[in-house]
């Protein structure tokens, strides 16, 4: 079973190198100006989310310092993407993101200081997901929802298969993410946020890109499943919302 996201982690283990080199591993390869601009939103968002919601964010010692990462998280709204990056705070990701979301001029604002990939569904876009294993060859993190569309209720739903794709032809290490309480703060049918809430975060123990290739395909995806469906449980409670 996935680890409660308040269990005590190990301490990592002291960095190394220079601050300018800490900053360029945060994104390789990419401009400092870049990484920057991606730093201020996320002092910016930090800020609104922790006035409006009380983000709460558990499991941050869990995220590796460097290497390939796939985030992979439950989709409750717009606002997802933030929910994740706020803990993230020695890696940025790039989230991949449906096509159709561009047609939101808010979700846009929201997204795009994230480098977003955005992928269309509706014709396996190989395209995009030769981006992304790309991206996760030249060391880089991706933030992934596999369950393809927001939830309407809430609860998380099964995965599709579009990810086993992008865990085979990389060598990244997965971390389950659960969310909760952003259904509440901006439901699918609502155009706007609520101005308050409550939203938390939970990042579980990574699992090994060999552990995945020992599992196969089918069962390493129901795994990946199974703990963000337990985090994602884990938090609601935490937030007051009780069992799920």
């Amino acid at each position: 079973m996935p680890r409660d996201p308040a269990t005590p982690q190990p301490p990592r283990p002291a960095r190394t190198g220079g601050l300018l080199q800490r900053v360029r591993n945060r994104q390789p390869g990419e401009p400092v100006h870049r990484i920057l601009w991606w730093q201020l939103y996320h002092a910016l968002a930090w800020l609104w989310f922790v006035a409006c919601y009380r983000w709460r964010a558990w499991g941050v010692r869990n995220i590796p310092d460097a290497g390939p990462v796939v985030f992979v998280s439950n989709h409750q709204s717009f606002l997802d993407p933030i929910v994740v990056g706020l803990g993230c705070h020695k890696r940025q990701f790039h989230p991949l993101a449906r096509k159709t979301l561009w047609a939101s001029r808010f979700y846009r604002v929201l997204t795009v200081p994230m480098n977003p990939i955005p992928v269309d569904q509706e014709a396996g876009d190989i395209k995009a997901m030769k981006a992304c294993i790309e991206k996760l060859n030249q060391g880089h993190a991706l933030l992934l929802f596999p369950e393809g569309a927001r939830t309407p209720d809430g609860a998380v739903k099964g995965f599709q298969n579009g990810i086993k794709l992008i865990l085979k032809r990389s060598d990244a290490t997965v971390v389950p993410v659960g969310i909760a309480g952003v259904f509440e703060a901006w439901p699918i049918h609502a155009k706007l946020p609520a101005p308050t809430g409550r939203i938390g975060v939970a990042y579980g123990e990574p699992i090994p890109p060999k552990r995945l290739r020992e599992l196969g395909p089918d069962a390493g995806l129901a795994l990946v499943h199974e703990r963000v469906v337990a985090l994602h449980a884990a938090v609601h409670r935490r937030l007051g919302g009780g069992p799920r």
